[in-house]
C-alpha cells in the first residue's frame, strides 16, 4: 500500500492510497562514492529544491512523507507518452484516478537519478498547491539508495552513499522503511520510567508543518498508559483531502511531558490528534537539530542536545479553509466555545483584512499568529451571518 502525505499550511492533504501494486522502488543513482551538498530555499516553511530535468531547472518540494510527484505542466513539457492510470483514494475516502509515469532522469546537484516513478497532479490549478509555484515533489522513494542529511539552519541537504562522510557524533536508532515508497519511520518513547516503555512508530514527514501529530488510532491505544494529559476535545475539521474536504469530527488536544527521539528528550509537548492512519513528525523538528535519514543502512540520526524544553502554549483555536474561505476549524479553549464555532468565516486577523488579500497571501497569517501573543479576531457567524470581534491571548 502506497500513501502520499502532503501537509500544507494549517491543513493537510494526506492518505493517498494506491489500490494497485506499483513499483515505486524502481530507479537507481548513477554515481558511486558520492557526496553532494545542495542549498535549498525555504518558502512558507517548505523546503524547495532546484531539480534539473531535460536540462531545465524546476522547483520541487522536499517531502519525505510522499512519493515523487510531478505537475501536469512538467509532464507535458517532458512529452512522456507512456503512463499508467491508477486508482487513488484520499484521506476522506474520496476516489479518483492519477497518472503514474517513469522519469528518465532527475538531477539534483551533480547526482543523476534514473528511471524513477512519479505520480502526476495538476499542481498549477489546485487551490492550495498553486500558491507554492512548484513543479513537483521529491519523495522518499528517490533516496532509497542514499543517505540524506537535512539542515534547516544551513538551508542545505547533503546526499551521500557513506555515513562516514557526514562526520556525525550522534548515535543512530533503527529506521523502518515501509512499502515500495520507502516511507521512513522511527520509534519515539513517551515514558520516562525505564521499566516500562510506551513507544510509537512515527513517519518522518518533512512536508508537514508543525512538530507532531498523533493518529486517533495510536491515541486510543496509548491513552490508557497515563503518559498524556488531555487538554481539550473539539469537533470540527482542519483536513482537506486531495479530492475534497474532511468531514466534521471530534479531535483531541493533549500534552505529554516526556517525548524522546533518539537521545533527545522534549519536555511539555502539546499536539493534537488526526484521522490519518499514521502519526508523524513534521518540519519543526529541524528547528531543534539536523536529521540524517540513512536509507541504505536503515538508521536515523538526530543531531541535537539531550534535553529540549518546549514553551508552546495550548492554542485557542485552529483555522482551515472551507469552500476556499478562511474559517474556524477547531475551538480548543473552553472560554471561547460559546463565541467561536466551526465554520465561522474569519474576516480579519488584527490588521490582515482577508477579503483585501490575495488568496495565496493568507499563508502570511499563519506566521503572524505564531509569533504574536495577542491580537484581534473578527469572524462572521456561519449560523446568523453576524460579525463579532474577539481578543485572542496566547
Amino acid at each position: 500500500m502506497n500513501k502520499l502525505y502532503i501537509t500544507l499550511l494549517f491543513l493537510f492533504i494526506s492518505g493517498l492510497v494506491v489500490s494497485q501494486k506499483i513499483a515505486f522502488d524502481q530507479g537507481k543513482i548513477n554515481q558511486k562514492h558520492y557526496y553532494e551538498e545542495i542549498s535549498f530555499e525555504l518558502v512558507n516553511n517548505k523546503i524547495m529544491l532546484p531539480v534539473v530535468i531535460n536540462n531545465k531547472t524546476y522547483r520541487f518540494l522536499l517531502d519525505t512523507g510522499a512519493p515523487n510527484v510531478i505537475s501536469k505542466r512538467v509532464l507535458n513539457e517532458l512529452n512522456i507518452q507512456n503512463s499508467l492510470k491508477i486508482n487513488v483514494s484520499d484521506a476522506n475516502n474520496k476516489s479518483d484516478t492519477m497518472e503514474l509515469v517513469s522519469v528518465n532522469s532527475i538531477q539534483i546537484g551533480k547526482l543523476n537519478f534514473e528511471n524513477n516513478v512519479a505520480l502526476v497532479s495538476d499542481l498549477d490549478n489546485h487551490f492550495i498547491l498553486k500558491c507554492y509555484q512548484m513543479d513537483g515533489f521529491i519523495g522518499s522513494n528517490l533516496f532509497q539508495n542514499s543517505i540524506v542529511k537535512i539542515s534547516l539552519k544551513d538551508k542545505k541537504i547533503t546526499i551521500t552513499d557513506k555515513i562516514k562522510n557526514l562526520n556525525t557524533t550522534a548515535k543512530p536508532t533503527k529506521l523502518k522503511l515501509f512499502g515500495e515508497q520507502k516511507s521512513p519511520y522511527v520509534t519515539i518513547n513517551f515514558n520516562a520510567k525505564s521499566q516500562k516503555k510506551v513507544t510509537e512508530d512515527v513517519l518522518i514527514d518533512t512536508g508537514m508543518d508543525g512538530f507532531y501529530e498523533m493518529s486517533n488510532r495510536a491515541f486510543g491505544i496509548l491513552s490508557n498508559e497515563n503518559v498524556f494529559e488531555e487538554l481539550a476535545r473539539a469537533t470540527g475539521s482542519s483536513g482537506i483531502g486531495l479530492f475534497g474536504s474532511a468531514p466534521e469530527k471530534e479531535q483531541i488536544l493533549f500534552r505529554t511531558p516526556f517525548y524522546k527521539l533518539n537521545q533527545t528528550t522534549f519536555e511539555n509537548l502539546i499536539a493534537n490528534t488526526t484521522d490519518d492512519n499514521n502519526s508523524r513528525i513534521g518540519l519543526d523538528l529541524l528547528l531543534h537539530g539536523d536529521i540524517i535519514i540513512d536509507f541504505i543502512n536503515k538508521k536515523f540520526y538526530f543531531e541535537a542536545t539531550e534535553k529540549i524544553a518546549l514553551t508552546e502554549k495550548p492554542p485557542v483555536y485552529s483555522a482551515t479553509l472551507i469552500d476556499t474561505k478562511y474559517s474556524i476549524g477547531f475551538v480548543w479553549d473552553a472560554a471561547f466555545k460559546d463565541i467561536l464555532n466551526y465554520g465561522d468565516e474569519i474576516i480579519r486577523v488584527d490588521s490582515f483584512i482577508i477579503n483585501e488579500m490575495e488568496f495565496c497571501d493568507v499563508v502570511k497569517i499563519k506566521e503572524f499568529r505564531k509569533n504574536i501573543e495577542s491580537y484581534e479576531l473578527e469572524v462572521k457567524s456561519k449560523e446568523t451571518t453576524e460579525t463579532k470581534t474577539v481578543k485572542i491571548e496566547q
